[in-house]
């Protein structure tokens, strides 16, 4: 037998389901109302402080609640489930709007106001998106000014035929305008034949009655012998349906162009062509690298543009809309407050196929984001991102080349149906979330359309809540039958892969499923988790890294008198928002910095009753490598415990024996237990006396708690703890308002060490 002092160095490590014999020497069994760090050891979470209290947050609205960057203004944007939406100064504690309509907040019958939507916000504009509105184009047919482009006939006379000297005249050109179907009888100078393919050719020729030198008079002419009108060396004839009109000349079509709607190069049009307005398609060729494209001729210049006929504006009242919040002044308070429709740009250039539709277009949106100065969507299996700097435009600005600016519109790669639910801004990349697995897109220095890539990175089943970024890493829920699981998504160190741990191993049946909200602050690294199962718990997570290693990770939950159906972080405080019983739904807050003076904090929440903490330590004293030695089948009886506590620290400390039964009793079938009898038969049900067990076929359990003991503290701070560390559990309890703070723990015991049998 030896005499061993073993030291806990504190109780930061959190709850751990582990077995006793596994468990970190930081780590207990439960953990409830207490705030532990590294640096201060455990203490009493803080309180709970009212911001507002009446019934205006429905507990079935969707919350958002967002810092306008200074710090000075902060907002929660209330939506319910009738088309409402009312905006909270935290910083003032006061609604700043009524509770308005608007037609874009409505939902379907059957979806709540709580999953409906999603939002995110830059500056002063939030994007709110109603993630139950068919996205669509407007009805409106866009002819371009030019609804006659595609059957209107020109032609472009290029050279003429010299001078009028009889000694040039055989080097004039004949000009040859050809009309399928159509006789020219009755113009002057027209000879009608029939070329070999059968079709009908109205020739008209310069005479030397025509003074050939001048383009312009011959165009005169020209668009007078056929009914059109001409600009300059141009002539136009606006043809009927279903006429095609061509145009050649004597030398080779070198003298002359003509084009009906479409021609092969832009080199090939007048620049003096004079029709303002003017829609012409431009086909290109074998050696052109470019689809087919529109240009109009504006200002004397083509331009390119789109082709007429077709829809080209977004239907807004369909699409996300923008709220702008802004304080104007103060003493009194005014702001500036408008919810409005965005005006998405139209397509400008292309047609249905070089520069079609967005692809949320059909589509519900489920996700609003910013990435690399772009506004994001999520819809399907697609990720869409605007201009560059230009957030409400989806189509290209020019179809003749992809830009590096141009929007981006790329589908996941996946061999299963993929429904995009959630993206993050991650790590320079762009972290994608579908119910079945995660993307990664990414890119070079500059996210252009030319180097986009989105792939594959690890494949959880994620549960319907938006996952968050704390700092280098990611965090999501996933779902179990009967519990939730975290995952810490992070990159590999000095590897170019990621991977998702699960940060709740130690703890697998800790939090519950359903989970609704996960929120998290950077700046004291701290997560929060709240389920619908457990509506008066936040399961909450500190965690602490040294360089890569995590020095800290640990799970516990902050208990309230009341119903939360909602939490968010802003800065480094906790909103809760709470039904403490009355009907009256709460706005309490949480500063969650770590507070040095914890003898100044009256820990009571916004009710005015003082909350109970609790530690319950892990039930074996210390492992066996505290005391050198390598058999694991020791004994450990505790003598006492020595708690180093700060000066003004209040708790109790309580001792359960855990003691093992040797008599059983049988059930008769009638619920007598009439004698004393060995268990002999499975038939029957047993029970311990003053204990349970979970089904005949096991051993009876110990029995768990049969009693306990308070201990007043002695002058040392030491504590009686006699008996096997094994069959004793200890708690550190708090019930009043005021608080503490443990740093370490002392256990004198002796070790026995039990002879191995051979």
């Amino acid at each position: 037998m030896s005499l061993i002092n073993s030291i806990i160095p504190g109780l930061y490590g959190g709850v751990s389901q582990q077995t006793p014999e596994l468990r970190h020497k930081t780590q207990v069994t439960e953990m409830i109302n207490v705030y532990p760090t590294i640096i201060g050891g455990v203490q009493k979470r803080p309180p709970t402080t009212t911001l507002y209290n009446d019934n205006t947050f429905p507990t079935d609205s969707f919350i958002y609640a967002y810092d306008r960057g200074a710090g000075n203004e902060k907002y929660i944007i209330c939506i319910n489930g009738s088309s409402q939406y009312r905006i909270f100064d935290v910083i003032t504690k006061t609604w700043i709007s009524s509770w308005t309509t608007h037609t874009y907040l409505s939902l379907p019958t059957g979806s709540t106001a709580s999953s409906s939507f999603t939002l995110s916000t830059v500056g002063d504009t939030t994007f709110i998106v109603n993630k139950t509105k068919l996205c669509s184009m407007s009805t409106t047919v866009d002819f371009n000014g030019d609804s006659d482009w595609d059957s209107t006939f020109y032609y472009w006379v290029k050279r003429t035929n010299g001078d009028t000297s009889a000694t040039n005249s055989g080097l004039r050109y004949k000009y040859y305008i050809y009309k399928n179907g159509i006789s020219m009888a009755n113009t002057a100078t027209t000879t009608t034949t029939e070329n070999p393919l059968g079709e009908t050719v109205t020739t008209i020729t310069a005479t030397d009655g025509i003074i050939g030198h001048d383009s312009t008079v011959l165009a005169y002419e020209l668009a007078t012998k056929i009914g059109g009108t001409n600009k300059g060396s141009v002539v136009k004839k606006v043809a009927s349906p279903g006429d095609k009109w061509k145009g050649s000349d004597s030398w080779g079509n070198q003298a002359s162009a003509s084009w009906q709607g479409a021609i092969r190069k832009l080199q090939d049009l007048p620049s003096d062509f004079g029709y303002e307005g003017a829609v012409i398609e431009i086909k290109g060729d074998d050696n052109s690298n470019f689809d087919n494209y529109y240009v109009k001729y504006e200002d004397s210049v083509f331009k390119e543009t789109f082709k007429p006929g077709i829809i080209n504006d977004i239907n807004a009242a369909t699409m996300p809309h923008k709220l702008e919040v802004r304080r104007l002044t103060s003493s009194p308070e005014t702001y500036h407050i408008d919810f409005t429709p965005i005006t998405w740009s139209s397509r400008k250039v292309g047609d249905l196929d070089s520069a079609s539709v967005p692809s949320f277009i059909g589509r519900y949106i489920q996700d609003v984001f910013f990435y690399r100065n772009r506004l994001g969507f999520l819809a399907g299996d697609n990720v869409i991102l605007s201009e560059v700097g230009e957030y409400y435009n989806f189509f290209p600005t020019s179809v003749t080349d992809v830009l590096d600016s141009d929007p981006i519109d790329v589908a996941v790669d996946s061999n299963q149906a993929i429904s995009l639910r959630y993206a993050t801004p991650f790590n320079k990349e762009l972290l994608l979330f579908a119910d079945k697995a995660q993307f990664v897109m990414s890119a070079g220095d500059t996210l252009t359309p030319k180097n986009v890539s989105v792939q594959q990175s690890t494949a959880f089943s994620i549960k319907d809540t938006k996952p968050i970024v704390l700092g280098p890493n990611a965090y999501f829920a996933t779902e179990k039958n009967t519990f939730s699981t975290i995952r810490e998504y992070y990159v590999q160190p000095d590897s170019l892969s990621n991977d998702a741990a699960d940060i709740t191993a130690h703890c697998p049946n800790y939090i519950p499923k359903n989970i609704i909200r996960l929120d998290g602050s950077s700046k004291t690294d701290m997560l929060f988790a709240l389920s619908s199962d457990t509506p008066n718990t936040i399961y909450v997570y500190n965690f602490y890294w040294q360089g890569e290693e995590k020095a800290q990770s640990a799970w516990h939950k902050w208990v309230f008198n009341g119903t939360i159906f909602n939490i968010a972080v802003l800065g480094s405080d906790l909103l809760i928002m709470i039904n403490r019983g009355s009907g009256v739904i709460n706005l309490e807050t949480i500063s969650l910095e770590f507070r040095a003076d914890f003898i100044n904090i009256k820990h009571e929440d916004a009710t005015g009753i003082p909350y109970e903490s609790k530690l319950v330590l892990t039930k074996v004293g210390f492992p066996t490598t505290d005391a050198k030695v390598d058999d694991t089948r020791l004994l450990y009886n505790l003598k006492s415990l020595k708690v180093n506590a700060e000066y003004g620290s209040f708790y109790n400390i309580i001792s359960h024996r855990l003691n093992q039964p040797t008599d059983y009793y049988y059930n008769n079938g009638v619920g007598q237990y009439p004698s004393k009898h060995y268990i002999t038969s499975k038939a029957y049900t047993y029970k311990t006396i003053g204990g349970t067990y979970p089904t005949p076929s096991l051993l009876p359990a110990i029995t768990l708690k049969p009693g306990s003991v308070t201990y007043a503290m002695s002058s040392d701070n030491k504590y009686s703890v006699v008996g096997n560390a094994k069959n004793i559990e200890i708690e550190i309890t708090n019930n009043i308002a005021s608080g503490f703070r443990i740093n370490t723990l002392d256990f004198l015991t002796n070790v026995v060490k039990i002879s191995r049998a051979v």
